[in-house]
């Protein structure tokens, strides 16, 4: 006998709330795989003007990551793997240059090609400056300007304090050299605090505007250009830091650092509101299963709530919907169901009601 029509449409309404709240149930922050189908290693992620993720692969691949989907971009690297993609590439990726293992692809206008194994690439005024393991490369005027010859380059930044630009290299066995953007070719050395030998893989700007170095010995920071480095202590002063990005403090908590080493990926909040910046407590681990980061945290870039980073795929860390939630959702399904079938014929209501 089925139930009364109010019993019934009560389970299939239930049911429908079930079906439609499934996916909607927050269930915390997690690290979940979100890369490009068939895609081999993942060697380079940036994040576009556009707000798309940009991700190079060890195959010469480029991909871009807009509206929950991956597409091919459609650029020929010659196979060469993509080692250096620019932060601030918009539009069409495949216009703006982009370096690989075999040299730097889409050079400014004007230039000749420059065939050596890129590091990394950064636009420091109106010059691109190209980082390699044998010195750097400045845009000129119709040539290419090499200086630093024999020192190994791994990282550029760029910092603006009291209205002068300054660019940042860090390199590996020799700190960090350091210049003004109006002299690209005269370059300091910037290691005053620094270990001896060490080498230095990211940097990062604070909201005070101070330089955080991450290197194979942990974190150092600086007040400014050219003054000494002092160590910043999350606890990881043995590891090697080989990313770094900041978000910017907010409202109701301070400026949240995000470290990439080759144990995963790492956060830990920053205070600077002493004069100098401190941890306000050791660096936070983010548990994964062990086949989820097999390699080093190479590149964090934000995205939505969280960030993405690539660890040989590329990898979304932040707020998820509830683990299993398409459980609830078929529960619900089968209530709406059950709910239908019980729901009693106009025949049978007229039955229930004369009796």
């Amino acid at each position: 006998m089925k139930a009364s029509r109010h019993v019934a449409i009560g389970i299939a309404a239930l049911g429908l709330v079930l079906l439609i709240a499934g996916p909607l149930i927050p269930g915390g922050e997690r690290l979940v795989r979100n890369a490009p189908a068939d895609s081999s290693h993942i060697t380079d992620l940036a994040r576009a003007e556009d707000g798309s993720i940009l991700a190079g692969t060890q195959d010469g691949e480029l991909w871009r990551y807009a509206n929950d989907l991956w597409t091919r971009v459609n650029v020929d690297l010659g196979g060469h793997p993509v080692t250096a993609l620019s932060a601030d590439l918009a539009g069409d990726a495949s216009k703006g240059p982009i370096g690989t293992g075999g040299g730097l692809f889409n050079a400014p206008s004007g230039l000749p090609e420059l065939r050596v194994r890129v590091r990394d690439e950064i636009l420091a005024g109106q010059r691109l400056l190209v980082g390699t393991g044998d010195g750097l490369y400045v845009q000129g005027d119709g040539q290419w300007l090499r200086t630093l010859e024999g020192i190994s380059v791994y990282r550029l930044e760029t910092q603006t304090i009291n209205n002068q630009r300054w660019v940042h290299l860090g390199t590996i066995s020799d700190g960090v050299y350091s210049a003004k953007t109006e002299d690209l070719l005269s370059w300091q050395p910037n290691r005053d605090g620094l270990p001896e030998t060490v080498n230095v893989f990211s940097f990062v700007i604070t909201d005070g505007g101070r330089l955080i170095a991450g290197t194979d010995q942990g974190l150092f920071w600086q007040e400014a250009p050219m003054q000494p480095w002092q160590r910043l202590k999350v606890g990881l002063e043995k590891s090697r830091m080989l990313s770094l990005y900041l978000e910017s403090a907010k409202s109701k908590r301070a400026e949240r650092l995000w470290i990439g080493s080759d144990d995963g990926l790492w956060r830990v909040d920053i205070d600077e509101s002493g004069g100098a910046p401190e941890a306000e407590a050791f660096a936070e681990l983010i548990q994964a299963p062990p086949d989820h980061v097999r390699y080093g945290v190479s590149w964090i870039v934000p995205f939505g709530d969280g960030v993405m980073l690539s660890a040989g795929s590329v990898y979304h860390y932040g707020p998820m919907g509830l683990k299993g939630w398409y459980w609830i959702s078929l529960a619900g399904l089968v209530l709406l169901l059950v709910g239908g079938w019980l729901i009693p014929s106009h025949k049978e209501a007229d039955r229930s009601a004369s009796a």
